[in-house]
């Protein structure tokens, strides 16, 4: 049987898979990323979880990363997400020092994701769609029938979390200022709510103390507000079948997914014609996306 590793490396943690031709998650291997200690330490944690999962059988590895990803070389472009010295980081590279008898593939964790929806999840039956990974960051990935995901001239297209929500806004790690990676992330909510109140909160915590916390409540309505005005844009901008939301976030989707959606409702023009809906695989998607991502490449 022929079996691929996928690895989705987020600003938390770094999750792996052992992935059969079936999109089945075989074995899984799990570790905190520890982003702040910078590039090699990430990397070798990488290593970890391959090693963990290497097998009889394996035929490849993707890993599925946060920035503007080179997939052709390999290699994080100049803005790497949330993690720190991750720009200019030649994955493949070094990753092939230690694993030099197998493929290796390097792809953006939210085109990953989308591979994965449209191979078994929420997007299956869509031949256009986004896919939208709220977790630390925001990541997005486009999808077009006949065309696959949309990469861009310099493999800098379909960043959706760095689209201008309010010009001249919170400042981001990209460089740009009001980008809508800085309102409706997790780590976004994090600090607008340690700066309102001086406490350090995770998002999970916030999301869940709406009900007895003001001043999460509130963040969490404007929360909910700014990605129906955010979906507003994309739906004029690509007028795709589907929006697909995943990520971390989208785990406490009972607390704000109808705020949202009236959000979208009051804001956009036509709200026909689009479906909006949530993601199917959730935390898999990263690996079982980056697992499909082998077995196209390489069967």
């Amino acid at each position: 049987m022929k079996k691929a590793i996928g690895i989705d490396l987020g600003g938390t943690s770094i999750l792996g898979g052992l992935i059969d031709e079936d999109g089945m998650i075989i074995k899984r291997a799990e570790t905190e990323s520890r982003t702040a200690k910078g590039r090699k330490e990430v990397l070798k944690r990488i290593s970890e979880i391959i090693n963990a999962l290497m097998e009889d059988g394996v035929i490849g590895i993707t890993i599925g990363s946060p920035g503007f990803i080179d997939t052709k070389e390999g290699r994080v472009l100049k803005v790497g997400g949330n993690i720190k010295d991750w720009a200019g980081t030649p994955i493949k590279e070094e990753l092939q020092k230690e694993f030099n008898d197998l493929p290796i593939f390097v792809e953006n964790d939210a085109n990953i994701a989308a591979l994965c929806e449209h191979w078994k999840g929420a997007a299956r039956d869509y031949d256009s769609f986004l896919m939208l990974t709220l977790g630390s960051g925001v990541g997005g990935a486009i999808y077009i029938e006949n065309h696959g995901l949309l990469y861009g001239h310099s493999y800098q297209g379909a960043e959706l979390g760095h689209l201008i929500l309010y010009p001249n806004g919170r400042q981001c790690t990209c460089g740009q200022k009001g980008c809508v990676e800085q309102y409706v992330s997790g780590k976004a909510i994090e600090k607008m709510y340690e700066e309102l109140t001086s406490i350090s909160k995770s998002g999970k915590e916030i999301f869940n103390n709406i009900h007895v916390d003001e001043i999460a409540k509130g963040l969490i309505r404007e929360f909910s507000r700014n990605l129906g005005i955010y979906l507003t844009s994309l739906k004029n901008a690509f007028d795709p079948e589907g929006i697909v939301i995943g990520g971390g976030v989208i785990n406490s989707r009972n607390i704000w997914w109808d705020d949202m959606i009236d959000s979208y409702k009051e804001h956009v023009n036509d709200s026909e014609g689009m479906d909006i809906v949530p993601a199917h695989y959730l935390n898999d998607a990263g690996m079982i996306g980056a697992g499909k991502l082998v077995f196209d490449r390489l069967v």
